[in-house]
């Protein structure tokens, strides 16, 4: 039996070794240095295809504020109006972000 220096071979891999030999192949060394070769083809490949499969990232809008609505939407509730200032803040294009900006000028003098 010719002795074959196995770098970087595992438990897995000799026992591999044994079974190949033991099934009878006369290259059971070679087989699995085969086996474990790099195979770039293959690792680009899997690389390229989860790229392609990815999801692509929703992107998300940048909030639309409406600072005019906010202000009025603020001074009504300063009022104490606060059915008009829900008029006011439902009629803009992102109402939860205009809420949000009223309140910088609820209370505000």
């Amino acid at each position: 039996m010719r002795t074959t220096r196995r770098d970087g071979w595992t438990a897995a891999d000799y026992d591999s070794q044994q079974i190949l030999h033991e099934l009878g192949h006369r290259d059971a060394t070679a087989r699995v240095t085969r086996a474990r070769r790099p195979r770039p083809v293959r690792r680009v490949w899997r690389a390229l295809r989860t790229r392609l499969h990815r999801p692509a990232a929703a992107e998300t809008p940048a909030p639309v504020i409406d600072w005019a609505s906010a202000r009025a939407a603020a001074d009504a509730v300063n009022r104490g109006d606060g059915e008009a200032a829900g008029r006011i803040i439902q009629a803009t294009a992102d109402p939860s972000m205009t809420a949000f900006a009223a309140f910088r000028f609820i209370d505000v003098h």
